[in-house]
């Protein structure tokens, strides 16, 4: 999937702000601006912003991912440790 200017289109037709649809894909909301300014290509945020939209736009406007979270044991990001 590559990044789709069209998600801001797709986004203003449900009347949803960059907050909201960041808030249904638990996404931040500088992904979904920086996605609509096609200047985003993570795979799994343009995968979630699509599913969301998608489910929206068949009707399920109550639609709410979990956030992702990182497998136990795995290291945190940015962590200085070593």
């Amino acid at each position: 999937m590559t990044a789709d200017p069209a998600i801001k289109d797709r986004r203003k037709a449900l009347g949803w702000s960059r907050a909201q649809l960041a808030q249904k894909a638990a996404l931040d909301k500088r992904v979904v601006q920086l996605v609509e300014l096609g200047e985003w290509t993570e795979a799994d945020a343009l995968a979630r912003l699509d599913y969301v939209l998608k489910s929206a736009e068949h009707g399920d406007l109550a639609v709410q991912l979990d956030p992702v979270t990182a497998p136990e044991g795995a290291p945190a990001i940015g962590n200085d440790a070593g």
